[in-house]
């Protein structure tokens, strides 16, 4: 009698919900555009996550561990890094119920997919040949950071006694010298 009650309510809820509440949800690629994420393409767009990543709820999967021994050696492990005195490095969502040599693998290629996706490109950096330090560096260096210190006691002092602007001006100046010294 009492299920009778809940199943007219039920069967109203189930019209009521959206279709995608109770249909599977289907994956849409998303796409990073800049520093943003959309499910619509951009320009000059990068596909993170495309309909083939597997999405799972809290419960229908269990986590492996990415584990960093302290030689540097990764491992995978079902159970949390602290237990192995490791770091953690990364964790995966894989089904449950798969032998362990399974979870590994779909855990593995889960993790690379991801560093592919997320690749940088290499850095080259031109080495510039190393300049001969100049003779009077050190204190023309010395002299600049002691001429900054003495604007800043003249600006700490205030308006009474000093023009700040002046005072702004003499200190940009300053800087600006230690900068192109490299001091």
């Amino acid at each position: 009698m009492l299920r009778m009650h809940f199943l007219p309510a039920l069967t109203a809820a189930a019209f009521l919900l959206p279709a995608t509440a109770i249909s599977p949800a289907i994956a849409q690629p998303i796409y990073r555009c800049g520093n943003t994420y959309s499910q619509e393409a951009c320009k000059g767009g990068k596909v993170v996550e495309d309909k083939t990543t597997t999405l799972h709820s809290g419960h229908s999967g269990s986590t492996v561990y990415l584990c960093k021994g302290h030689g540097g050696g990764l491992f995978w492990s079902s159970h949390s890094c602290g237990q192995h005195n490791a770091f953690l490095e990364r964790t995966e969502t894989v089904p449950s119920g798969l032998p362990w040599d399974q979870k590994v693998a779909q855990a593995e290629a889960q993790w690379r997919k991801t560093q592919r996706n997320t690749a940088t490109p290499a850095v080259v950096y031109q080495n510039r040949p190393a300049q001969p330090a100049e003779p009077g560096k050190k204190q023309a260096c010395d002299a600049l950071e002691e001429r900054v210190k003495a604007l800043d006691s003249m600006g700490r002092a205030g308006s009474q006694y000093y023009d700040l602007d002046w005072v702004r001006r003499e200190r940009k100046v300053a800087r600006d010298e230690q900068y192109r010294l490299k001091c």
